[in-house]
């Protein structure tokens, strides 16, 4: 245990060196974030005070509605906790950087395996358990529960959070011993990638907003006794809400069975893990080290860009581009855990969209209008997810792309129609499926649909060509090259620029839906000039400005 001592100081040092090696700018870009986070929970905390005190003004059935959304909310925290410790627990116990020293040192597999256990732990669940922090102090301010049910909650949240990423850490564990292979990771990365993305649609589909609709109260007090059923009663995330109400109820006996349940649980779970980690974990590790056998044949198959072999040599050039990008974008099994994402993201979007209770058509199709907006900030997200880091994520092999016969004109092109087509693709969907959706009209559809086009292309050439103005080719961590000072200009300049997209176009649609260009049809050609040459100038400066800045910078880059 004094190794483990030992392990949990170096993290504490490090942790300690960082926060003293963060320049002015990273100390504003934290503070600044930590702001956004807590303005996000304090939102939380309200909406969940304010559904909750809906619930328990609930005749008959108040109180049981509180428990059991309570009891949702923790299996769906279990569950989670659960689906994101399998994400994280590959990277961390084989793939950490630090592994390969810690390995070879005189430290015992076991000792090794509990220190990054907790470092998995603490990934895995700091998130979804800040979330739930608001939801508990809306439910002590409902209740009207005394100060010391605050840290009854954190006594019974550390070991509920570390039951729930032990089960995570068993299937890797497990996993990896079975088939010690580094696509083992990838199959993790990809069946926890669908988890997260159905659990994710499920709880929308699932409609919870009608929980809190007076006509659908009616029909759930039909449901009494359903609602007074165990919640998965064999799960910690039962146990722990009949541990909270035990203490609402001051049934104290109660409270100290439920912990122990908890306790026990983890006690037995974790154990275990640490008895099989000293036999199987070092074998894991080093099965995930193994690279591709050299005997194997690779068949290289007929790409898709040489059907364009005919294309004149600078047209060549960005097409191969393309095609090393589309290679390496495909391997990478985080970028499907992207896709996979975006799709849910997707379908939930249009779900909300379809279920929005509008019945006046004047309305849905000012609807329309603004969702230009919504779906410029959804494109503005996904072009500073992959458009903006395209550039940097060359890395230290920029110089071949430098020294190579080729105008760096050409690679920023390639790296511009590569990010585009999906930019352009879901932007198309969304908007189309939305006017579909919400019955437009033909003004308002036409309208969106150009509108969009122009933004995916706009907010394309803007992210790489900001990227270009702020490279680091030197951070393996695509997260970094997203949080840097380049990426805070690019949601500024992206954010900006819709804002004046919607204000270009906001006065012909209200002419039009105000009737004054039905009264008066001589207002259609200046209303119709003025609002185009106003739109083909913002989408020339937010296009042509940052693409020239970044080019000139790439050209005076030193490799």
């Amino acid at each position: 245990m004094r190794l483990f001592g030992w392990l949990l100081l170096r993290k504490f040092w490090g942790i300690k060196n960082s926060i003293l090696s963060w320049t002015a700018w990273e100390w504003f870009k934290r503070i600044f974030f930590i702001t956004i986070g807590l303005v996000v929970l304090s939102s939380l905390y309200f909406l969940f005070a304010r559904v909750l005190r809906y619930f328990e003004n609930a005749s008959i059935i108040g109180a049981l509605l509180t428990w059991k959304l309570t009891a949702m909310m923790f299996l769906m925290t279990f569950s989670m906790v659960a689906i994101s410790t399998l994400i994280t627990a590959v990277s961390t116990l084989y793939f950490s950087a630090d592994l390969k020293f810690l390995m070879s040192s005189p430290i015992p597999p076991r000792i090794l395996f509990m220190d990054k256990s907790i470092e998995t732990i603490f990934f895995a669940s700091w998130m979804v358990a800040m979330v739930t922090v608001p939801y508990i102090m809306a439910l002590a301010r409902v209740k009207a529960l005394p100060w010391t049910f605050y840290p009854v909650f954190a006594g019974f949240l550390i070991p509920f959070l570390m039951l729930a990423a032990a089960i995570g850490i068993a299937f890797t564990l497990i996993l990896m011993a079975s088939f010690p292979s580094p696509r083992t990771r990838d199959a993790v990365w990809l069946l926890s990638s669908c988890s997260l993305a159905v659990v994710y649609a499920l709880i929308r589909f699932s409609q919870p907003e009608k929980l809190i609709n007076p006509s659908a109260l009616e029909r759930v007090g039909q449901y009494l006794e359903y609602l007074q059923a165990p919640t998965a009663p064999y799960l910690p995330s039962w146990w722990m809400t009949q541990a909270l109400t035990s203490f609402s109820g001051r049934q104290w006996l109660r409270v100290l069975l439920e912990l122990s349940k908890i306790l026990l649980a983890l006690g037995c779970i974790y154990g275990a893990l640490l008895w099989a980690a000293g036999r199987i974990y070092e074998k894991g590790f080093s099965g995930s080290q193994e690279g591709w056998r050299r005997n194997l044949r690779y068949r290289f198959p007929h790409p898709l860009e040489s059907n364009f072999s005919s294309a004149t040599r600078p047209h060549r050039q960005w097409l191969t581009l393309f095609w090393k990008d589309r290679l390496i974008f495909f391997r990478d099994v985080k970028h499907w855990f992207q896709l996979m994402l975006i799709l849910s993201l997707t379908a939930v979007y249009l779900f909300s969209i379809w279920k929005i209770p509008l019945d006046i058509p004047a309305l849905k199709s000012l609807l329309c209008f603004f969702n230009i907006g919504t779906t410029g900030a959804v494109l503005t997200a996904l072009a500073l997810r992959f458009a903006f880091p395209a550039v940097s994520m060359e890395g230290k092999s920029f110089w071949i792309l430098k020294s190579a016969p080729m105008d760096i004109q050409h690679v920023m092109r390639e790296k511009f129609i590569f990010n585009l087509i999906p930019i352009f693709v879901l932007g198309t969907l969304l908007v189309a499926a939305s006017n579909y959706l919400l019955k437009a009209d033909l003004f308002i559809s036409t309208l969106s649909l150009i509108t969009i086009w122009l933004c995916a292309l706009t907010l394309s050439a803007m992210a790489v060509g900001l990227g270009a103005v702020f490279p680091k080719f030197n951070t393996e961590n695509i997260h970094q090259i997203e949080s840097s000072a380049g990426g805070f200009v690019y949601m500024a300049c992206a954010l900006g620029y819709l804002a004046l997209t919607l204000v270009a176009e906001a006065f012909p649609v209200r002419l039009y839906y105000s009737g004054e260009l039905l009264r008066d049809r001589s207002l259609y050609g200046p209303v119709i000039a003025v609002s185009m040459a106003a739109l083909l100038a913002i989408n020339w400066i937010g296009l042509g400005i940052p693409w020239r800045m970044g080019r000139k910078t790439l050209k005076s880059h030193e490799v």
